[in-house]
C-alpha cells in the first residue's frame, strides 16, 4: 500500500491531543456494494467504470453470486446494493432478488432504469424486490449530455412512472455537477410529476483521475444552488438529502439523510465492502483499479477472510486523527466525510489531501 505506514507514524507524532472518536469494529460489513455486471447502457463521464487501460472483470454465474449471497447471508450481513454497470442486463436479476429476500439480505438496485420494461418490473416485484436507486442527472437535455446517451430522458421517465404505480419504493439520486447543479430545481419538479417523493444529490468523487476534477462544481454555484434545491423539494413535497464536495460555507446545516453515522469517518472497510463483477473485494468501489488493495476473492474466500484482509483493516483503524497536510491541520476534519480514495488515487497517499474539498483546493491555488 506505498507509503501507508509511513504515514502512519508521521501522523502519530500529531494526535495526542486530538478529539478522538470510538470506531466501532463490526463483525461482517453492514452493507456490501455487489457490482454484478460492468455492462452499461451509459457512458457517463464521471464514472469509474471508463478508466483508460482497465480491461472490464468478467462476470460470475448466476450459481457463484448465488453462492457470494449465501456466504453474505450466512453471516449475517443486513443489506446488499446490487449495482453495475447495469444490473437489469442480467435476466438472472429476478433469481438474485428472490434469494437475497428469502434469506434476509435487504437487496436493493442501482438502476439507469433505461432497459426496463413492464414484464421485468414484474418479474422483479414477483421476485421481491420492494426498493431502488435511480440515476437521474438532471432534465432532458442536461441528463442525455451526462450520460452519454441521447433519446434516453423520456424512456427513463416513462419507466419511473411505471415502477411508482407498481409501489416499489424509488430514490433518485443525481450526482451534483459543474454541468448540472443549476439544473436540479427543475429536475425536481419534473420528478414530481411521475410521483417521486425521495430525491438525492450525491456528492461527486473524483475518484480515480485528475482530469475528473473539472466536472466539481465551483463553490459559489453550489452555496447559491443548495436554497434552490431545497426550495423546489419543499414545493413539491419531495424529500431531500445533499451531499456536496466538503468545504461549503454553512456545512454543518447541510441535510445528511441515509449517511451512516461513521461516515465522516469514510466508511471503506469500517462499515462496507465493494465486490467486483469476477468476485474480486475491496474497500471500496472507488479503490477497484488498485491492484495494491485488492482484498481478496468472494468466492474463494470466506466473509471474514476478506473483511479481515490487512489492507481492509487498515482502513477500519483510520480516522480523521491520521490524516496529513491540509486535512491533517483542519479543524473540520472530524465533521468531515473526506474521501480516502481522493487522496489515494490523485496523490498517491491514503493520508493525504482530498483535493476536491474546497478548502484544500483554495489552499494549493487550485479553482474554487
Amino acid at each position: 500500500m506505498g507509503n501507508t505506514k509511513a504515514s502512519v507514524r508521521r501522523s502519530k507524532s500529531r494526535i495526542r491531543s486530538l478529539p478522538q472518536i470510538n470506531v466501532p469494529e463490526l463483525r461482517a460489513p453492514f452493507i456490501v456494494d455487489f457490482e454484478i455486471t460492468h455492462r452499461c447502457p451509459y457512458k457517463c463521464f464521471f464514472c469509474e467504470a471508463d478508466v483508460p487501460n482497465i480491461k472490464p472483470a468478467s462476470e460470475l454465474s448466476t450459481d457463484e453470486i448465488l453462492c457470494i449471497l449465501k456466504k453474505l447471508s450466512k453471516e449475517e450481513v443486513p443489506n446488499v446494493f446490487l449495482t453495475g454497470g447495469e444490473p437489469l442486463l442480467r435476466s438472472d436479476l429476478p433469481d438474485l432478488i428472490r434469494y437475497s429476500s428469502n434469506s434476509g439480505l435487504e437487496p436493493c438496485i442501482s438502476t439507469t432504469i433505461l432497459p426496463l420494461d413492464e414484464s421485468k418490473l414484474l418479474r422483479l416485484v414477483d421476485a421481491g424486490l420492494d426498493s431502488m436507486q435511480v440515476s437521474i442527472h438532471g432534465p432532458k437535455g442536461i441528463h442525455e449530455a451526462v450520460v452519454g446517451s441521447n433519446g434516453s430522458y423520456e424512456t427513463v421517465m416513462n419507466n419511473l412512472k411505471m415502477v411508482v404505480e407498481a409501489g416499489v419504493r424509488v430514490e433518485i439520486a443525481c450526482v451534483g455537477l459543474r454541468e448540472n447543479i443549476e439544473h436540479i430545481p427543475t429536475l425536481i419538479r419534473e420528478l414530481a410529476s411521475v410521483g417521486v417523493s425521495f430525491f438525492r444529490v450525491l456528492r461527486y468523487v473524483p475518484g480515480h483521475r485528475k482530469e475528473m476534477l473539472e466536472h466539481i462544481p465551483p463553490r459559489r454555484l453550489v452555496e447559491k444552488c443548495i436554497p434552490e434545491i431545497n426550495l423546489a423539494a419543499k414545493e413539491h413535497g419531495i424529500e431531500l438529502a445533499l451531499g456536496f464536495c466538503p468545504g461549503t460555507e454553512g456545512s454543518k446545516t447541510h441535510l445528511v439523510k441515509g449517511i451512516h453515522p461513521v461516515a465522516f469517518a469514510c466508511p471503506a472497510g469500517k462499515t462496507s465492502f465493494a465486490i467486483m463483477p469476477n468476485g474480486d473485494v475491496y474497500p471500496c468501489i472507488f479503490f477497484k483499479n488498485r491492484p495494491e488493495m485488492l482484498c481478496g476473492n468472494i468466492l474463494r474466500d470466506s466473509v471474514s477472510e476478506v473483511w479481515n484482509n490487512p489492507r481492509m483493516v487498515v482502513f477500519r483503524r483510520l480516522t480523521p486523527g491520521d490524516y496529513n497536510g491540509i486535512c491533517g491541520s483542519c479543524e473540520r476534519k472530524w465533521l468531515c466525510y473526506s474521501a480516502r480514495c481522493v487522496a489515494y488515487n490523485l496523490t498517491n497517499d491514503l493520508y493525504g489531501d482530498d483535493i476536491s474539498c474546497y478548502i484544500a483546493r483554495e489552499k494549493l491555488g487550485l479553482e474554487v
